[in-house]
């Protein structure tokens, strides 16, 4: 048995408790596509209706990072198209259900990080006051995502590391050409 089945199993099976099986199916799906385009939709549109520039500038930004980062690991996913967990392995305790048959890479892990890391990239120009108790915040959200990812049934440890890292490097891609992308979109936002 390798080390991401072993991962998997230990998560998915030994580190099973009543409060995690209540909580997990239910936080896992704030790190999907669609939750974080609505999240960083009304973001948006909060931060232009009250003329808070610099955080529409960074909701813009996210948006670009989610739909780039997601457009790739969607690529990998169809051209590795590897099975999730409960489709190849025994015994999995699936939470959730899930139609989508690949696993790999893991698409929560990419959207969440995508997001959070354009906020964590560029938390200087958002906030001064509480920015160490933000930053932190984030970071957890992303962890408990992609952990509840595994937990739930549907990923291996890999999947979700991938993904996250796809979600990181897309952030920094689409962050380190933030100006020309902002230009690009200055009639739209």
């Amino acid at each position: 048995m390798d080390i991401n089945m072993g991962l998997f199993i230990y998560i998915n099976q030994h580190m099973q408790n009543p409060v995690f099986d209540g909580i997990m199916p239910m936080i896992t799906h704030f790190g999907g596509f669609i939750w974080l385009l609505l999240i960083v939709l009304v973001v948006l549109l909060y931060a232009k209706v009250t003329n808070r520039d610099a955080l529409k500038k960074v909701a813009a930004i996210a948006l670009v990072a989610l739909l780039f980062s997601d457009l790739i690991a969607l690529l990998l996913k169809q051209i590795v198209q590897e099975p999730r967990p409960f489709m190849s392995l025994e015994n999995v305790r699936l939470l959730i259900p899930e139609s989508d048959p690949c696993s790999f890479p893991s698409g929560h892990a990419t959207s969440t990080l995508a997001v959070v890391s354009i906020f964590l990239l560029n938390m200087d120009d958002l906030v001064k006051k509480h920015k160490v108790l933000i930053e932190i915040l984030l970071l957890i959200f992303a962890v408990v995502i992609v952990f509840s990812r595994v937990y739930v049934g549907v990923h291996y440890p890999f999947d979700v590391l991938c993904g996250a890292l796809i979600g990181i490097v897309g952030a920094l891609v689409v962050n380190n050409y933030k100006d020309k992308i902002l230009t690009l979109l200055e009639r739209i936002i």
